[in-house]
C-alpha cells in the first residue's frame, strides 16, 4: 500500500464531530479513534497556536473533527456548526458579574461574597479588602472546578497547569508579595494586544470590569494557568 502523507491522509478519511468531554485533552481525543496526534491536528489546524506549535486548551462542549463515526451523540449536539466553541463556564459567570463594584457606604454584600469563598472573615471582611483573587476563586468555585481558595495573588502561581495565552485563562500580574493588599492583580484572559492582556478581574478601579494591562506586567514564569 502506498504511503499517504499526513496532509493527504487528512482529505481522504471520512470526518465526523466530537463534543470535547470534561479531561479530554488532544492526545485523548486521538487514541480514542485509533488517530496519531499529527492526523487529529491535521482535522483540526485551528487547535493549534500559530507560531509556537502549542496547543490550545480544549473546552467541554466544543465541536472537534474526528476520523470516523461518531455514536450516540444527541441530534441537537451533532447539529452544531464545526466552529463552535463553547466558553469556560467560569467565563459565563465572571461575565455576568461586570458592574459589581464596593459601595461608597457600606459593604457590597456580593464582594463579600467573593471573600467568603477564600475563608475571609471577622475584620477582613470588607469590600475594602483586595478582591481581585477572591473574585477568580469565587467563579471557579460557582462551576465546580476546584480553585486555589486563596485571596493573595501570590498564592495563585503553581495552581492548576500552565497553558498558552487562551481565552478565559488565570492571568497573574507582578509583583507577586505575600502582602495581600500590595500583591499583583489577576484575572481572566479576554483578549489581548501588541502591548496589553485585557482581563475580565475584581477589584479593577474597585469593581469587575474588563480592562488593559501592560504585558511587561505579567510574571516571567507561566502567567497563564488552568484548572485542570
Amino acid at each position: 500500500m502506498p504511503f499517504l502523507s499526513a496532509g493527504l491522509w487528512a482529505r481522504l478519511l471520512p470526518m465526523a464531530q466530537y463534543t470535547v468531554q470534561p479531561g479530554d485533552n488532544p492526545s485523548k481525543i486521538a487514541k480514542k479513534f485509533g488517530m496519531t496526534l499529527s492526523q487529529f491536528q491535521k482535522l483540526n489546524p485551528g487547535l493549534v497556536e500559530w507560531g509556537t506549535g502549542n496547543w490550545k486548551v480544549l473546552f467541554p462542549g466544543q465541536i472537534v473533527n474526528v476520523n470516523g463515526t461518531v455514536t450516540g451523540m444527541p441530534p441537537d449536539v451533532a447539529a452544531a456548526p464545526t466552529s463552535f466553541s463553547a466558553p469556560p463556564p467560569w467565563m459565563q459567570i465572571a461575565i455576568m458579574e461586570q458592574g459589581v463594584q464596593e459601595w461608597a457606604q457600606g459593604d457590597n454584600p456580593r464582594i463579600l461574597d467573593y471573600l467568603r469563598s477564600c475563608g475571609i472573615s471577622g475584620s477582613l471582611l470588607k469590600d475594602e479588602t483586595a478582591w481581585c483573587a477572591a473574585f477568580v476563586n469565587w467563579c471557579l468555585a460557582r462551576v465546580g472546578y476546584p480553585p486555589q481558595g486563596s485571596a493573595r495573588v501570590s498564592d495563585w502561581w503553581g495552581w492548576g497547569r500552565p497553558v498558552a495565552a487562551t481565552y478565559g485563562a488565570v492571568c497573574i500580574l507582578q509583583p507577586l508579595t505575600v502582602d495581600q493588599a500590595n500583591s499583583g492583580h489577576i484575572g481572566f484572559l479576554h483578549a489581548m494586544d501588541d502591548a496589553n492582556v485585557w482581563l475580565l478581574s475584581g477589584n479593577s478601579k474597585n469593581q469587575v470590569r474588563i480592562a488593559p494591562y501592560p504585558k511587561n506586567k505579567l510574571i516571567h514564569n507561566a502567567p497563564y494557568r488552568w484548572p485542570y
